[in-house]
């Protein structure tokens, strides 16, 4: 079976990915993605780098970001946007494409207008309790559509709807993992790390230079703050700041623009406590890692779905969220307090969720299905 992955949501990508890979070897996977994650910013993109170390080919695509805004540059996106399908649809041609899996976002709409215009079978992934944009218009023409909550299936045809779980990497589950080779620390202080999501984050990343000389002081800080973009280089301002410690604090800072998956899982478990932004891959690793978390909320995420995926966690006692417009030295220092105070209930709150560890399994099932009834 030849199957083209495509999507915004990189994470679960991966794990379908490996799980394919380890598990049903014969088929044939190939991945179009991104160059940039953002293109006016000229942010590379994670995507080559994780798909290519599986193994898989990458094929680089550009695509435009077909939401609300779309439609107010109609005229000028339109036929970018058809040039997209047009390019889709010949990539699928010269891949023998036999099913499109997505994972949601505007890379995959071209896919997947492309495939049904093609008559190529296509199953996609919803990971946020929000329905995306995006996946709203791939629902239309997917054969089935995968959801990670019971609470999204009402968002699309109840024909089409399966639920799966989100589809985590399977070394989360874990709790024994090799202490990163870079990770030379020798400290006792508790470790702190600081995550934006693939791209990183700026609000995120401004904080923790502005109030760096404290937390060091009472934290080893690991810090994945994302590519270079052409604005500005964080992981050269942070390194700079870092020389600007004391001796004594410097060995305390971390700062790298991507963590690899088997030492972010040594982290995860390792750590006592995570600021992150709360996307539905990053909030459901964290809680299964049973990393109490400070949620800083993307403020422009459709239909407000990282508050709501940060705020999940929240009710049940473990983690807590700060909205980016009150995110400041103070706030951070308040909330990294009460997570050493309250550490080990909120660790309890995190242990009694449950989460699907076959989410993969299930998925590949169902594009085996449609496959062969194609």
């Amino acid at each position: 079976m030849k199957i083209l992955i495509t999507g915004g949501h990189l994470t679960p990508a991966l794990s379908y990915i490996d799980w394919v890979k380890k598990n049903q070897p014969k088929d044939k996977l190939v991945f179009a993605g991104r160059d940039f994650s953002q293109d006016k910013l000229q942010q590379k993109a994670v995507e080559k780098y994780e798909v290519e170390k599986r193994n898989v080919s990458f094929i680089s695509f550009s695509a435009v970001r077909f939401g609300k805004s779309f439609f107010s540059h109609i005229l000028t996106e339109a036929p970018l946007f058809l040039k997209s399908i047009i390019k889709a649809k010949k990539i699928l041609k010269n891949q023998k494409t036999m099913v499109v899996v997505s994972f949601g976002g505007y890379v995959a709409v071209p896919f997947v207008l492309a495939a049904f215009l093609l008559k190529i079978p296509v199953v996609t992934h919803e990971q946020t309790m929000v329905a995306g944009f995006a996946n709203t218009i791939i629902g239309f023409f997917a054969k089935k559509i995968a959801v990670s909550f019971e609470d999204t299936a009402s968002e699309f045809p109840e024909d089409k709807v399966v639920v799966t779980g989100n589809l985590l990497r399977s070394g989360v589950f874990s709790s024994r993992h090799q202490k990163p080779a870079w990770f030379k620390n020798n400290s006792d202080k508790p470790i702190l790390l600081i995550m934006g999501g693939n791209q990183g984050s700026q609000a995120i990343n401004e904080i923790i230079l502005e109030s760096l000389p404290e937390l060091v002081q009472n934290w080893t800080v690991v810090h994945q703050c994302g590519k270079p973009t052409k604005e500005r280089n964080y992981k050269l301002v942070l390194e700079t700041a870092k020389s600007h410690l004391s001796t004594k604090y410097q060995d305390s800072y971390f700062v790298t623009e991507w963590i690899d998956g088997r030492d972010l899982f040594w982290l995860y478990r390792n750590s006592i406590a995570a600021v992150s932004r709360s996307g539905a891959n990053a909030t459901q690793e964290l809680a299964v890692a049973g990393l109490p978390t400070i949620f800083v909320p993307l403020p422009m995420a459709h239909k407000n779905e990282q508050h709501k995926n940060a705020q999940w966690l929240v009710n049940i006692g473990g983690a807590i969220l700060i909205d980016q417009a009150g995110l400041d030295s103070e706030s951070l220092s308040i909330a990294l307090d009460k997570i050493k105070t309250f550490q080990k209930p909120m660790k309890e709150a995190l242990s009694k969720l449950s989460f699907s560890k076959d989410a993969a399994k299930k998925f590949y099932e169902i594009t085996k299905e449609v496959t062969l009834k194609s």
